[in-house]
């Protein structure tokens, strides 16, 4: 992921940038609009860590194992561990959207994703899409 600026913020002015991020992305409504804005205002290093985050979440929802999960994102342990510590101690918010996840799981809306959730770290190869 990109590097922070070591030219910190005031508090007022972070709260004020975080708030108009928060609304921005509240007041897309159409999942075209949405992803067009993450792919132009996203490098792909930030979709791919972001995605692999909440997919990590959601498997650790499922209780796969952090071995599954780092074979399957390819991701670190340390990694899972934060996102493993999210959920458990601040993750509220998290939460409920992975809840919203499985939902959608359940009803089979997500396909592919939720059938190599459900399965990872017992195929061979990963699902082609």
């Amino acid at each position: 992921m990109s590097q922070v600026s070591r030219f910190l913020l005031t508090e007022d002015v972070w709260n004020r940038i975080f708030k108009l991020f928060i609304e921005t992305l509240i007041d897309i409504k159409e999942k075209q609009k949405l992803k067009n804005f993450v792919d132009n205002f996203f490098t792909p290093t930030e979709k791919i860590v972001f995605a692999k985050r909440l997919a990590a979440a959601v498997m650790l929802s499922k209780e796969n194992s952090y071995q599954d999960i780092r074979r399957t994102l390819r991701i670190s342990p340390p990694t899972i561990a934060r996102m493993s510590l999210q959920l458990k101690y601040k993750g509220e918010g998290l939460s409920k959207v992975i809840e919203n996840i499985l939902k959608r799981c359940n009803k089979n809306n997500l396909g592919r994703f939720c059938e190599y959730i459900r399965y990872s770290g017992k195929r061979k190869k990963p699902i082609s899409t």
